[in-house]
């Protein structure tokens, strides 16, 4: 069953071309695209609704960040293995960041003139197409060759987008973090899992959107708050499990429970 948002008004119904499946148009869709429509010598040039569904959509934005796969290839100017975010049956060449930033290639030779009898985005194809792609971005950092967009970072494995972090193993964007794992846009903290969106938290599982906490798990939308399980909210809370008070001892009994079947 097709999901419609609250509120809004189906106006049209589409066929994906390429999955084929029905998809909608409502009128929101019909304000945003008269919004972001260009204007040019004060005459409105409107954007046609999409021919593709949203997940088809969303692929083709994903296809242009590759955030989830590193591979093993070789670099197409050197010959040396190298690690990269682009697979190696890629037509397109790919150069080890090293090389790529190097002197041992003139990037003005892709250079071309524009074709006014040609579509601009054909033209960026082509040259989309035969140009050197950098195989990594990462910038002082040790030990930490699967990782991406990486800067000062230490003994980091499938991560992007880290920053003066350490010991981190497949997150991303986070910053100033050490001994952390599966976590996303964590900042200032130590021994995190699973931590999205946390800022300055220490030893704390399955937390979200939290600032200055401890020693918890499974807590959201908490601040400065310590040995809480199950939380939602709090603030300046300790020894709370499921938003109610408890005494230590129970605390620790909830503790060793939850880390054990967590």
């Amino acid at each position: 069953m097709t999901y419609i948002p609250p509120g809004e008004k189906i106006i049209e119904k589409k066929n994906c071309r390429l999955s084929g499946e029905e998809f909608i148009i409502t009128d929101k869709d019909i304000d945003l695209l008269d919004k972001i429509s260009p204007s040019f010598g004060g005459q409105k040039y409107s954007l046609p609704t999409p021919t593709l569904c949203p997940d088809e959509r969303q692929k083709r934005r994903l296809s242009f960040r590759n955030e989830r796969k590193m591979y093993k290839r070789k670099c197409d100017l050197t010959g040396k293995e190298i690690i990269s975010v682009y697979s190696p049956d890629k037509t397109y060449p790919v150069y080890d960041q090293k090389v790529w930033w190097g002197d041992d290639w003139d990037p003005t030779t892709y250079g071309r003139a524009f074709d006014f009898e040609r579509t601009f985005f054909g033209q960026f194809a082509d040259l989309l197409a035969v140009t050197p792609k950098i195989s990594l971005y990462s910038v002082q950092c040790v030990n930490s060759d699967y990782t991406n967009f990486t800067l000062s970072s230490k003994d980091c494995y499938m991560c992007v987008g880290t920053t003066s972090s350490e010991e981190v193993l497949y997150s991303n964007f986070v910053r100033d973090v050490k001994n952390t794992i599966d976590s996303t846009f964590c900042y200032e903290s130590e021994l995190i899992y699973y931590g999205i969106d946390l800022t300055r938290c220490y030893n704390c599982f399955y937390a979200k959107n939290s600032v200055n906490c401890r020693d918890c798990f499974g807590v959201e939308e908490c601040s400065d708050c310590h040995h809480c399980i199950g939380c939602y909210g709090l603030k300046n809370k300790e020894f709370h499990v499921f938003n109610k008070p408890v005494s230590k001892e129970a605390f620790n009994d909830v503790w060793k429970k939850a880390l054990l079947h967590g």
